[in-house]
C-alpha cells in the first residue's frame, strides 16, 4: 500500500485530483490517480500549490471563486500549473500548509515533543503550518486500511480548522470515509468544534461535505461561507412554508382537508429546517472562536426566529384557521335568513354569507318562477356566495334592491341585478377584497379581477371601481346615492 495513496492516488496533473505525494512523482502516478472536486476553501479546497517552495500547499477561503482546482499535499510536483493568476492572491492571510522536512525537526519537537518528521515513511505523513515567528502548528496523519488517523494535531484554533479541512480532504482523495483521532491528540472541546464526535469524524463525499456546509450538521466552513449558504436556505425554507399556505388559499380548486393539512405540515416542516439553519450559523460562529462574532451573531439569530415566527403567526395561522373554518361549515357566518313575501314576487335575503348557503336562495328561486325582485341587507361574508348569488339574478334577470344596508360581499350579490335600485335610506358599502393572513401584495391579483369583474360584469365606472379596490379591508366607504347613480351602480333611487 502507498503512503496515504499519494504516490499514485493524487498528483497535480489533473484539475480533479488531489495529491498528497510522498516522494517524487512518475508517470505510473496519472493511473490511480482518484477523481476530486474541490471547489472553495476552508471547505476541502486547496487554492493554489507553490513551486518555489517543495510544493506547499495553500488552504484558502474562497468558496466557489477560485473553481475547480488541484491539491499537491507535500512531496515534489513538477507538473505545470494552471490556476488563474487571481486566485493566486487571495490567500494572503490564510495557513499555508506544507509537508515537513528534516530541517523541521527542531520545530516540530518544540510543539510535539518527540516527534520526528515523516519526511521518507510510507504510511505517515508530518504536516507543519509556518508563521512569522516559526511553526504554528504540527499535524501528523497515519494511512489505516479503513480510516486515517490524525495521532498528532498541536496549533491554534484557526490553524487546527484549517488542518481539519486539510484532512477531510486528504481522505476524500484516498476514498477514506472516516477520520479519527488519537486519544489525547486534542482537547475534547476543540476537538468537538472541529466536528469530531468521540475523537470519530465521518468523511462524507458530497458536494455540500466538500464545502463544508453539511445540510443537517455543523461542518467546517468558516463563518462567512455558513452564514451564506445557511442563511439562504433558511430564507428559501420560510418563502416556501408560507408559499404553500398562499396556494391552498387562492387554490381554485374545491376545499378539502388536504388544503389545510398539507400546508400546515410544509409550513412547519421548512419552519424547522429554518430555525436549525439558524442554529447551525451560530454554532459556526461558535467554533469561529471569536467572542464578539459568536455573541453578536446568537443575539441577531434568536431576532431572526423572533421574526420568522411572527410572521407565521400573522399569515400562516390565521389563513389555516380561516380555512378550517370554512372547511367545517362556516358555523360562525350561518345566519342567513331567506323570506318570501305573500305575493311571491319578492325575495328578502338578510344575514350574513356563509360557504354554501346560495343554495337557500337557490331552493327558493326555483320553487317559485314569479319572483321578480331580491331585496338584499346583510354585512356580507363569503366573497364566493356574493359572486354566486351574482350569477343567479343575472341569469333569470332579476331587480335587486337596498332599502336598509348591504355591504361588502353583499354588494357583489346586489350588481347582478338587471335593474338596480336603493331607497332613500338604503346604504352600499364597499372595501377591498382580504382573506386572514393574507396581505396586500397576496391580494393584488384577486383585487385587480374584483376590479375587471366591476368594470366589465357589472358595468361600474373605472374610476368608482379604481376607488373600492382602494379601500382597505379594515374600513368601509359608503358612496351617496348620487355618486352611486354617476357611477352606474344603480339605475335609480326609490322614494
Amino acid at each position: 500500500m502507498d503512503t496515504l495513496r499519494v504516490a499514485r492516488d493524487l498528483l497535480a496533473d489533473h484539475a480533479g485530483g488531489v495529491v498528497v505525494a510522498l516522494r517524487a512523482a512518475h508517470a505510473a502516478d496519472a493511473r490511480g490517480r482518484q477523481p476530486l472536486n474541490v471547489e472553495g476553501a476552508g471547505a476541502g479546497g486547496i487554492v493554489r500549490t507553490d513551486r518555489g517552495d517543495g510544493c506547499n500547499a495553500v488552504v484558502g477561503d474562497f468558496g466557489a471563486r477560485g473553481g475547480r482546482v488541484r491539491m499537491v499535499v507535500g512531496g515534489h510536483m513538477d507538473a505545470p500549473q494552471e490556476l488563474p493568476q487571481h486566485s493566486l492572491r487571495m490567500a494572503l492571510e490564510t495557513p499555508r500548509i506544507r509537508r515537513a522536512v528534516a530541517e523541521d525537526a527542531a520545530a516540530v519537537a518544540a510543539l510535539v515533543s518527540g516527534l520526528v518528521p515523516s519526511v521518507g515513511d510510507e504510511h505517515r505523513a508530518t504536516f507543519v503550518v509556518e508563521g512569522p515567528s516559526g511553526l504554528r502548528g504540527v499535524l501528523e496523519m497515519v494511512q489505516m486500511s479503513d480510516h486515517l488517523l490524525i495521532e498528532h494535531l498541536v496549533a491554534p484554533l484557526d490553524v487546527a480548522a484549517a488542518f481539519a479541512v486539510f484532512a477531510d480532504a486528504a481522505a476524500r482523495g484516498i476514498g477514506l470515509k472516516q477520520i479519527r483521532l488519537r486519544p489525547g491528540a486534542l482537547p475534547e472541546s476543540e476537538a468537538v468544534r472541529l466536528g469530531y464526535r468521540n475523537n470519530v469524524r465521518t468523511v462524507r463525499h458530497g458536494y455540500l461535505e466538500r464545502i463544508g456546509v453539511p445540510l443537517w450538521r455543523d461542518g467546517t466552513a468558516p463563518f462567512s461561507l455558513s452564514l451564506y449558504y445557511r442563511g439562504v436556505w433558511a430564507a428559501i425554507a420560510l418563502l416556501i412554508g408560507l408559499g404553500s399556505v398562499s396556494l391552498a388559499v387562492f387554490s381554485s380548486t374545491e376545499l378539502t382537508w388536504l388544503h389545510i393539512v398539507l400546508p400546515a405540515v410544509v409550513c412547519g416542516g421548512t419552519a424547522v429546517f429554518a430555525v436549525w439553519q439558524i442554529v447551525l450559523v451560530v454554532a459556526a460562529a461558535r467554533r469561529s472562536g471569536n467572542r464578539l462574532v459568536f455573541s453578536t451573531t446568537a443575539g441577531l439569530a434568536a431576532a431572526t426566529v423572533v421574526l420568522a415566527a411572527a410572521a407565521i403567526y400573522d399569515r400562516a395561522l390565521p389563513a389555516l384557521a380561516e380555512l378550517w373554518t370554512i372547511y367545517t361549515g362556516d358555523a360562525e357566518l350561518a345566519n342567513l335568513a331567506v323570506v318570501l313575501s305573500p305575493d311571491g314576487k319578492t325575495l328578502r335575503v338578510d344575514g350574513s354569507y356563509s360557504t354554501g348557503s346560495e343554495a337557500m336562495v337557490e331552493k327558493v328561486l326555483q320553487g317559485h318562477a314569479g319572483i321578480r325582485e331580491v331585496v338584499l341587507s346583510g354585512p356580507g361574508g363569503r366573497v364566493s356566495v356574493g359572486f354566486a348569488l351574482n350569477r343567479m339574478f343575472r341569469q333569470r334577470r332579476l331587480a335587486t334592491h337596498v332599502d336598509a344596508a348591504c355591504a361588502s360581499a353583499c354588494t357583489i350579490a346586489f350588481l347582478g341585478g338587471v335593474e338596480r335600485s336603493v331607497s332613500a335610506r338604503g346604504r352600499l358599502g364597499f372595501h377591498q377584497m382580504s382573506f386572514p393572513g393574507m396581505g396586500e401584495s397576496d391580494m393584488y391579483e384577486s383585487n385587480r379581477d374584483m376590479k375587471r369583474f366591476l368594470v366589465r360584469g357589472a358595468g361600474v365606472t373605472p374610476e368608482f371601481a379604481q376607488r373600492v379596490v382602494d379601500t382597505p379591508p379594515g374600513s368601509l366607504w359608503v358612496p351617496t346615492p348620487t355618486e352611486l347613480l354617476a357611477a352606474k351602480v344603480i339605475h335609480r333611487v326609490k322614494p
